[in-house]
């Protein structure tokens, strides 16, 4: 399966571009663009609103989620329950079933570069007339995978949780007869 395909004429949702400015001199990241393509078709766009690429790998690492699963491996060994535990959370992952932060995508062979992460908090806004370099086109179907974990990212509405009191009594009353062996 291919994620990425080679550009198009003109740079439009779901282009991979180089040359944003992320404040990191020499290491700025790539980029994807996030407009609404028929914004940019209809030239109704002054500037393009573009997410950082980041390695999935070094980001997936530092997550809460990532080390829960490995901190109670030997060396780098984990149990057979365990290990089952970790594949299942990097294939949620991998299929972006989850909604966070991170849309992963492997940007090969087109553009020769470990998997990555689009970083919905690294999103920035920048002249539509910036000089670009396009080297990559992710696929419409991804594309709209990728611009509908955007949208349910940005749009979440916080709300007050249960006190942990109440969330036991939640627990316990939806997990009927079980219970934890002691």
């Amino acid at each position: 399966m291919e994620w990425i395909e080679e550009p198009y004429q003109e740079i439009t949702q779901g282009a991979i571009v180089d040359g944003v400015d992320w404040g990191q001199g020499n290491d700025n990241p790539l980029s994807i663009v996030l407009s609404n393509a028929c914004d940019l078709e209809n030239n109704k766009a002054e500037y393009l609103i573009v997410a950082a690429l980041q390695p999935a790998f070094l980001t997936l690492s530092k997550s809460n989620e990532y080390k829960s699963h490995v901190v109670n491996a030997t060396g780098c060994i984990l149990s057979k329950k365990g290990w089952s535990s970790f594949v299942d959370f990097l294939q949620k992952y991998i299929h972006n079933t989850q909604v966070c932060r991170y849309f992963f995508f492997d940007p090969n062979p087109v553009i020769d570069s470990c998997l990555l992460v689009v970083d919905f908090q690294l999103v920035k806004s920048i002249d539509i007339s910036q000089d670009l370099e396009y080297i990559g086109q992710m696929k419409p179907i991804f594309t709209m995978q990728m611009m509908s974990r955007f949208v349910s990212y940005t749009a979440r509405v916080p709300v007050d949780r249960p006190d942990y009191a109440k969330l036991d009594e939640y627990v316990r009353e939806l997990a009927g007869e079980y219970r934890q062996r002691e």
